[in-house]
Formats: structure tokens, sequence, C-alpha cells
């Protein structure tokens, strides 16, 4: 009589749990015995199969409440929804009426794209979101994730996850708190502060994401890119790990700590094969000194990074210092050499001096000039007055500086100088024009103090009042001081129009 009980609770417990989807079905149990009294619940035992809404559940034995439309599962659990969706556990308490399921003790979930290791978990089985309270796995491919808390729609194939996240793959880590990931397109979302941390280099952002099937990447919101010694930062980086090209747009900053330099501007882009990075859009140098900086814009800075780290300047180049100011159309900056290059029409003004000359160079030691060459055809201007101008001109001049301060001038080759002379009380008495090989000339406090001529000079001096207007200058002079640059924001504005 004892068995025929179980058997007719078996069957009436099939045949209505089958009229309705809310109910949870019983479909197989070895063993079927009454709990304890007053327990209100059925105890089954070996090989425990449940179906609710097309969700099987197996257990080894389980305690099931019929009118509470529950159950309690215990020993290798196993849940599995349709043929995408598999959870296993030691324990299971599941919520017919409300279709949750808590499962704790080594619990796995695996879908078509990920798996996730956990010890206790609640999954809705109606809109498919689970959620883990405590540290929890993912493990994807070649991707191993971390986190204390998170939770997964399996609908979307998305994680959130929550606290003392750490990401690893075999080319960088992620160590963040708030993070994103969707495991079936492969991207990872950063929400917060996210650091990404290779072999090569760090990259910081607070919202951003990561592709690792198609290798594309963008960084937001103060995100940089570090290798210890270099530093971009930027609104917005973009990275295309596959063909090697990054982009940063908006307020950027390239630092070069070891070398002093700092680059800004709008756009920038990196094409790693080349070893390059162009920037653009309002570009501008930084050259930092020991006591100040020498600031230069141009259309477009090229950075090369191989062997030799140079940096190139094109068009409209524009220099600015304390002590002097300059333009040309193209510049050359050896950062291995500290040697800067001025071409096509270049021009400085050193102190009260303008000098022009097909090409220009300027040594940097110690981050200090050291000196700079002029070559060929330079020419040193002097305003005495608006109409007036002392000048001197060479094949080759090679200027001196101490602390970053004009000490000394030599002029090689072909040496001429015109000077108006005056008399104590500056009233003009004449021009005097020298023509001698070789000349030097000792600067004080940024004004022209003795002139040597190394050898005899052939010399004319002519009354002010009987030179002719064209024997007051030079050859190739030009008085430039209308484009003379008055300070860092005059450099920038230029170049901005």
């Amino acid at each position: 009589m004892k068995y025929i009980t179980y058997i007719l609770v078996l069957f009436f417990s099939i045949n209505s749990y089958a009229q309705s989807t809310q109910k949870i079905e019983l479909i197989n149990s070895d063993i079927i015995v009454n709990g304890p009294k007053k327990s209100n619940y059925w105890i089954c035992i070996g090989n425990v199969k449940f179906s609710h809404n097309n969700t099987i559940m197996k257990c080894d034995s389980s305690h099931h409440y019929m009118k509470e439309n529950k159950m309690i599962a215990f020993g290798n659990i196993k849940i599995n929804k349709g043929d995408s969706l598999f959870i296993s556990g030691k324990k299971l308490i599941y919520d017919g009426n409300n279709s949750i399921a808590h499962l704790s003790g080594g619990v796995f979930l695996k879908d078509k794209h990920t798996k996730l290791n956990t010890e206790e978990i609640t999954f809705n089985l109606e809109d498919n979101i689970a959620y883990y309270p405590k540290k929890g796995k993912i493990t994807d491919k070649n991707i191993t994730l971390t986190s204390d808390k998170g939770r997964y729609n399996t609908n979307t194939h998305l994680f959130y996850f929550k606290k003392n996240i750490v990401v690893k793959s075999d080319n960088y880590t992620v160590e963040t708190d708030t993070l994103n990931y969707n495991s079936e397109s492969k991207t990872t979302y950063f929400i917060g502060p996210s650091f990404i941390v290779s072999e090569n280099n760090t990259i910081y952002c607070e919202n951003g994401w990561y592709n690792t099937f198609s290798n594309l990447s963008q960084f937001n919101e103060n995100a940089y890119i570090s290798n210890g010694e270099q530093l971009i930062k930027g609104d917005s980086l973009f990275y295309n790990r596959n063909i090697g090209y990054g982009k940063a747009l908006g307020n950027i900053t390239m630092i070069d700590s070891n070398n002093n330099i700092i680059v800004n501007g709008n756009l920038a882009e990196y094409f790693e094969k080349e070893e390059k990075i162009e920037v653009t859009k309002k570009a501008l140098l930084n050259i930092i000194f020991e006591e100040d900086t020498l600031f230069i814009t141009a259309n477009k800075f090229i950075n090369f990074s191989g062997n030799q780290e140079y940096i190139l300047a094109y068009n409209n180049v524009k220099i600015f210092k304390k002590d002097f100011q300059g333009k040309c159309d193209s510049l050359y900056y050896s950062i291995s050499d500290s040697l800067v290059e001025l071409f096509k029409a270049p021009i400085l003004w050193v102190d009260k001096m303008q000098i022009t000359s097909d090409s220009i160079n300027i040594l940097m030691k110690n981050q200090k000039i050291d000196r700079m060459n002029f070559y060929p055809n330079p020419l040193i201007v002097s305003e005495v007055d608006s109409i007036s101008f002392n000048q001197i001109k060479g094949k080759f001049m090679n200027a001196v500086f101490h602390k970053n301060k004009l000490k000394k001038l030599n002029i090689v080759g072909n040496g001429q100088s015109l000077f108006l002379i005056e008399d104590d009380n500056k009233q003009k008495i004449g021009w005097n024009k020298a023509i001698c090989t070789d000349i030097s000339i000792s600067m004080k406090e940024g004004n022209l103090s003795t002139i040597t001529y190394k050898t005899s000079p052939k010399s004319v001096t002519t009354p002010f009042n009987k030179i002719k207007e064209e024997d007051k200058f030079l050859e190739n002079f030009i008085w430039r001081i209308l484009e003379k640059p008055k300070s860092k924001e005059d450099i920038l504005e230029i170049n901005n129009n």
C-alpha cells in the first residue's frame, strides 16, 4: 500500500504540473518519500529531474514544496536551458513562481561564448540574467577575468563586473573597478578609472572599449598611454593593433620626460611600422630648458623614434623663447644630437639683433643653447633708429652662448660691416663700411660691444649727409621686425588663423 501511495503522488504531481507552465514538473525520481511531519514537502531521491519553462534541472536529491511551487536540490546540480546554457553547482533553491534559481557551492555557468566559475549565483530564468555576489572568474578563449561580483545577461551576452576586476590575456592585463564585457562580440567596455598594462606600455582611461577579435580599441576621458619615458594623452585615443595605427583627438599632450620635450595639438596619428607620430591642428612643440622653454609651432610635426630619434616641422614654423624668436618654412630637430636646423628663408631675432641666413642650426647642451651656426650668407641687422641699421654679413657665422645668453659672434669668409657713426651726443656723423675676411663681435647685455677685424680691413667712411640711400644697406637687407613673434600666444594665434 505504501508504494501505491508514492506512485499515485507522482502520477497526480506530473499531471497537475503539466497543465500549467508556471508549476515545476517532476519528470523523474527513483524514490519519492513524504517529508517530516508538517514539513509540507516531498523528498525526491536518485536521478531527480525537474522541468520548468523549457528548463531542465537535475540533482541527486531534492525537497519539493508543491504548494509554494518551490524546490531545494542537493548534489550534482545541473541546469540546462535550451541547448545553449548550462549551470552546475552543489545546492539549488528554486522559486518556480518567480523563475529564480539560487545556486551555491562550486557554481559553473557555460554558454556558447563564455564560462563562469563562482561560489554563489542567482539566475532569473525569465529575463536570463545571472547575478553573483562573490568572487567570480570568467574564461573566454585566451582571456581570464576575475571580479568580486557581477551580473551576466545570457540574452545579450553582456557581463557587468564590479570591484577589484582583473582581466588577463596573452598581451595585456586590465585592472579596474567597473567593467562590462560582451562575450559574443569580444568587446570589453571600460567604465571608470582603468589601467591596461602590456609589456610595452600602460594605458589609462575612464571610459572606453577594446575588441579582442578585431583588435580595435578606443579610450576616452583623461586617457593616456605611457611607456615609462613617453606619455601621450588626449580626449580620445583610438588604436588598430592589426595595422599598427593609432589616433589621438582633442587636447593632445605628448610628454617625453627623458628628453624634456612636450608636443601639443588636437590631432595625432601613430604609424607603428614606420615608427612615427604626426601631430597637426594647433600643433605646438615645447623644448624645456633649465630656466625657460622654447616654443615652436608649425602646421605639422612628425616624430620619428627609430635608431635616430628626431622631429620634423613643416610649413609656417614659428619660434618663441624669451631671449630669441624666429620663423622659417621647415625645421629639423634631432633629439639624439640635441640639434635644431631651420630651412627655407629662416630668420632669428636674438636680443636686439635680426639674423638671416640660407640655413640656421642651433646646438643645445645640458638643456641650454650652446651655439648657433648660420650658413651660407648670414646677415646681422641691428636697429639704430627707424631708418638707420647697423649690419654685418659674411659667408659663415658662428654664435657662442653662455647660460643661454649670446656672448660672441664669429664671421668667417667674405666679412663685411656697415655701421652708423655717432658722436657723444648721438649726432649722426657718417657711415663706415669695412671689408675683412674674418670678423669677431663680443656682446654685452644684448648689444654689440666690441668688433674685432682679424686682418686689416678695407674701410671707407662716408659723411652722413653725402651717402646715397642704396649705400645704407648691405646686399639682401630686409628689416622684418613686424614678423617677430611677441609671445607664445602670438605664435599660437598666427598658426591657428
